[in-house]
């Protein structure tokens, strides 16, 4: 700690030893005559919690554990975690650890840890905060950061998080002014509903959060009932939640503080449209290439930057976006800087990207000022790709530490710059008025519908009929025919086309079972389905239950697709959206979001799916009626609030949607109750 420049005091602790590095030493910490901030533990495990309680008696206000041996070994390390866990909260102190390397604060020369990190000569402090559950990597990770001369304002190792977790450190660093942005590299989130509201101070602190999660297999191997549950796997939740709250992920480690420090040091950009200048042809097409993969603009420069540029390279060269100033920048050194400054002015252009081949030396330094002074002069983000290497470092090294990001791979750049244009239309579009609306603007459904106290596993269609019915969602008329007698007195009332569909609590999916027959044109081919699915119904699962025959109107046909909700075990209810058939089942096409949804996250779930482009009107087709689904997504985002605690999934497949404004039709439901050991008391 001392080596990095320090102030404060130190008391080591070890019976063995009077002094230590020249520094008195006391025998325990009872017997330091100071009050203590914190105290690092890096004793035996079997050690640890006889020197947590003796700090506790001794009002010792935080502790840093070192040690291992506790949940990361098994159930007898987690009894003694939790026996930590314990202590904290008897005593009021605060614990980061145990398994981790310690914190270190850049500003202040703090360095309570362990890190071999802290051989480098120096801190180098910035407004960037790391935080990461994995020690040996986030340290490693440090040395390669601070290489690059990205300053960083906290660094902090969560290990097992037996009391502090991530999120906790994440609330304490969004309310402290020396960071800006945060990164954090994790495995997992404990308290998913801390996280959340973490995430909602960020948007409202307009601090950027990048993530690198890593484990991406599906949580619980769980064995989902229905079409929704089946999914979603934790790694899509996770996306899904990244997404609904601007939280920016990367996949790979160099992103993580790559793009931290673009957020770090770049203004936020009004749009996408992207300038590329470059001293390499090939470089401009890269760039162009992978820009264009994201979805970004590389528009056509405006008449007056055309004009201004090809006064002054009219002889040889084309005036376009990308700019390549070819080898005439080596005769002239000053159309560099010109035409960074016509880009920079021109109203077409958003952000600016800057790539650079082969120039060594000095040369190198000259043309990062040049970069640097266009950087000071606009509010617009200047980014920098330079494709060669060791010959041009004087050039580097002055824009790395600078405030214009320097990327030695295109991808990485591009990578980044979608960061910076995601995170800056999330920020423009999220409307901090609009909350979304949690309670049903319907009285609870649970008071009026007795079956929900009585049934267990999955409801029958008729009994979810009548919630979505509760809630505004459109069914088709129908209703349920204990006999053929009054399947056909159903029929006479309905009129023809219709469909016959199984009722029974043990048939989930009741195609599979031969109990759906569609388009019935009249009294005599009823009777034939009626008994067809009884013989089926027999056939399929002989000790079902069969509370009747569904008799249901056919409905007009139109675009199909699927809404519905599965409780994830850490987040909660989820709303999910797709296309229906093989767009689900087979490609894996569909948008989730953590419920209650605003109004802004159901119109991206439906703009997300690849599928989109069908609901718009393909080759002459009209459009789907929009509208009726996102309505459709927020009432059941409200019905997922309130009956989370009796269902687990539930299933609107197919959801009918007409074109214009015709709205919809939930033509078939699945409702999945919870277990019973799971199942909450409903008032």
């Amino acid at each position: 700690m001392g080596n990095h420049g320090y102030k404060g005091n130190i008391f080591p602790v070890n019976p063995k030893y009077e002094e230590i590095e020249g520094i008195k030493c006391y025998p325990n910490t009872a017997s330091i005559p100071s009050e203590i901030d914190v105290i690092l533990v890096a004793v035996p495990e079997q050690s640890v919690i006889s020197v947590l309680e003796e700090a506790g008696k001794a009002k010792v206000k935080s502790a840093i554990i070192y040690s291992a041996g506790f949940s990361e070994i098994g159930e007898e390390g987690k009894r003694k975690q939790q026996k930590i866990k314990q202590i904290a909260g008897e005593s009021g102190m605060l614990i980061c650890g145990p398994n981790c390397v310690g914190i270190i604060g850049f500003h202040h020369k703090i360095a309570m840890s362990f890190s071999q990190f802290l051989d480098a000569s120096k801190l180098i402090p910035g407004n960037i905060a790391f935080i990461s559950q994995s020690g040996a990597l986030g340290g490693a990770l440090l040395n390669r950061i601070q290489d690059q001369s990205i300053g960083i304002s906290y660094f902090i190792s969560t290990g097992n998080e037996a009391v502090l977790e991530s999120s906790d450190f994440m609330e304490y660093l969004l309310n402290e002014p020396s960071t800006t942005v945060m990164m954090a590299l994790i495995e997992g989130i404990k308290d998913a509903e801390k996280f959340l509201r973490v995430a909602d101070l960020a948007i409202r602190k307009k601090k950027p959060i990048v993530v690198m999660k890593v484990g991406k297999t599906e949580s619980g191997g769980k064995a989902a009932s229905s079409h929704t549950g089946s999914m979603t796997g934790s790694d899509r939740v996770y996306d899904a939640v990244f997404k609904q709250k601007g939280i920016l992920r990367v996949d790979e480690i160099d992103d993580l503080y790559l793009t931290a420090s673009a957020l770090a040091k770049c203004r936020r950009p009004r749009g996408n449209r992207v300038g590329i200048i470059t001293t390499t042809g090939g470089g401009g097409v890269i760039l162009t290439d992978k820009l264009v993969e994201m979805g970004m603009d590389i528009p056509a420069l405006s008449p007056d930057t055309a004009a201004k540029l090809k006064e002054t390279k009219a002889s040889f060269g084309i005036v376009s976006n990308p700019l390549d100033l070819t080898a005439q920048v080596v005769n002239d050194p000053l159309l560099f800087p010109k035409s960074i400054e016509s880009f920079v002015q021109d109203e077409n252009l958003d952000i600016i990207v800057v790539a650079l081949a082969m120039v060594g030396g000095e040369k190198s330094r000259e043309r990062a000022s040049y970069i640097i002074q266009a950087s000071h002069a606009t509010e617009k983000p200047i980014v920098t790709w330079w494709a060669s290497g060791s010959l041009s470092t004087p050039g580097m090294k002055m824009l790395e530490e600078s405030q214009v990001p320097l990327f030695t791979s295109p991808h990485r750049a591009v990578e980044a710059l979608n960061a910076l244009v995601q995170y800056s239309q999330f920020l423009r579009n999220y409307n901090d008025e609009g909350k979304p609306t949690i309670s049903s603007s319907v009285d609870n459904p649970l008071k009026n519908m007795t079956f929900l106290s009585t049934s267990y596993g999955s409801l029958t269609e008729d009994e979810g009929r009548e919630i979505l019915s509760y809630y505004g969602i459109p069914i088709p008329k129908g209703g349920v025919s204990k006999n053929l007698e009054e399947a056909k007195k159903i029929a006479s009332k309905l009129g023809y086309p219709l469909v016959l569909k199984i009722v029974s609590p043990q048939i989930k999916h009741k195609t599979e079972a031969g109990g759906v027959k569609l388009n019935i044109r009249n009294e005599e081919q009823m009777v034939g389905a009626y008994q067809d699915i009884m013989r089926s119904t027999m056939n399929y699962k002989p000790d079902a239950e069969v509370k009747g025959v569904l008799v249901q109107e056919m409905v007009p046909p139109g675009k199909e697709v699927i809404v519905g909700m599965t409780l994830d075990p850490q987040f909660g209810p989820m709303v999910m959206f797709g296309l229906g058939g093989i767009f689900v089942e087979i490609l894996k096409d569909f948008s989730l979001r953590h419920a209650p949804l605003r109004e802004r996250d159901a119109w991206e779930m439906v703009k997300e799916i690849k599928g989109y482009k069908i609901l718009e009107g393909f080759r002459g087709e009209k459009q789907a009626d929009l509208g009726a689904i996102v309505s459709t997504l927020l009432t059941l985002s409200r019905m997922a609030i309130d009956l989370k605690n009796v269902f687990s999934e539930v299933d609107i497949n197919p959801l009918v949607v007409y074109p214009d404004r015709g709205g919809v039709k939930a033509v078939d439901c699945l409702f999945i109750r919870k277990r019973e050991a799971d199942k909450e008391v409903v008032g």
